[in-house]
């Protein structure tokens, strides 16, 4: 006979033997899959674009977030510099890497706080809790150990998000509090969706307009903040329509640009998208000026002030000819398999 003792670690052996199971219920792949996640290219805002050259695929995050992947190249060879035979070795040491979450090989994140052994996919942590930084080392955590916030449990029951006006969550991991606002609490994915819109030079406070305390606490708490400058181009004919010049594959020195109520037709324009029958929507979240850089040198700190980062090209007016020009870190050959969706 079983003791009272024994028959509880037993039932909890066989809750956490089902949550397991419910994680790791994964329809087979019939496209391409991230070489470090082992997942599809899934949504952009959790894993970031899915990037694809030759028979290689990596999520932009796994990329940048893979804890033994150095970065060796020019920012215009391979991924932003990641070589492709340096990110097929980090997949072979992830191989031998069991992910805490879903209990499978390949988890190529190690929670990074002193003596945690814990390992994990990107999409099965973020499933957990677990935290990324977008600055510095690009550290993660599991959700043991990762950066917290003091948010009082009273608060979200009363309050909504600002920028969704939707009831605050109950689970602290999946709200967001500001420093500053007498400290205004968001969904997490509410303040991810509006620093992907407004990106770096455009970032602050939705209420008070704070750009100091608010983007660094952001960042420390893991809001992926890109640093992408917007290049606008109006239709030359009505000038009431816009759209960004890589959203709709604009060539960089291209000055004129109609909508598609004024274009008779599409030779009439220099934009040429894959499908003609697409609306250019610029609300995606491609980041194709975005140059990444792991920098190992820099402590748990974010950085300079945001204050003191240059502004953004805002617009270019129509046949305009003295417009600073766009550039892109796409390398040659680089294919992204989204980079506006259909309004």
């Amino acid at each position: 006979m079983k003791t009272i003792k024994e028959k509880k670690k037993e039932h909890q052996r066989l809750r956490k033997s089902a949550k397991t199971r419910r994680v790791t219920q994964r329809k087979p792949s019939s496209g391409p899959v991230c070489r470090l996640c082992l997942q599809e290219p899934g949504d952009p805002e959790k894993l970031g674009e899915f990037l694809q050259k030759d028979n290689l695929g990596v999520h932009y995050f796994c990329l940048i977030l893979s804890s033994k992947l150095p970065q060796r190249g020019q920012s215009n060879r391979g991924f932003h510099g990641f070589l492709p035979e340096d990110i097929k070795k980090e997949a072979a040491r992830a191989s031998r890497k069991i992910c805490f979450v879903c209990k499978k090989k390949g988890a190529a994140i190690h929670c990074q706080k002193d003596h945690c052994v814990r390992n994990f996919h990107l999409p099965c942590g973020q499933e957990r809790g677990c935290l990324s930084q977008f600055f510095g080392e690009y550290k993660s955590f599991c959700g043991k150990h990762r950066p917290t916030q003091d948010i009082k449990r009273g608060n979200m029951g009363e309050e909504s998000c600002v920028l969704c006006c939707e009831d605050l969550s109950q689970a602290s991991v999946e709200n967001i509090q500001s420093p500053c606002c007498s400290q205004t609490i968001y969904h997490r994915k509410c303040i991810q969706k509006y620093a992907h819109t407004s990106a770096k030079h455009f970032f602050k406070c939705p209420q008070c307009n704070n750009r100091e305390e608010f983007p660094q606490e952001m960042l420390r708490m893991g809001i992926h903040i890109p640093d992408r400058r917007w290049c606008l181009v109006l239709c030359a004919t009505c000038g009431s329509h816009g759209t960004h010049k890589d959203c709709s594959s604009l060539r960089s020195n291209s000055k004129k640009w109609e909508c598609e109520e004024c274009a008779p037709s599409t030779s009439a324009t220099d934009y040429a998208p894959e499908n003609s029958s697409d609306i250019p929507c610029c609300s995606s979240t491609f980041h194709p000026e975005e140059h990444f850089c792991r920098d190992t040198g820099l402590e748990e700190n974010p950085g300079p002030s945001w204050a003191d980062w240059p502004g953004p090209s805002l617009l270019e007016k129509p046949e305009s000819s003295g417009s600073r020009r766009s550039c892109s870190w796409r390398s040659k050959g680089v294919k992204i398999t989204r980079c506006c969706k259909k309004k």
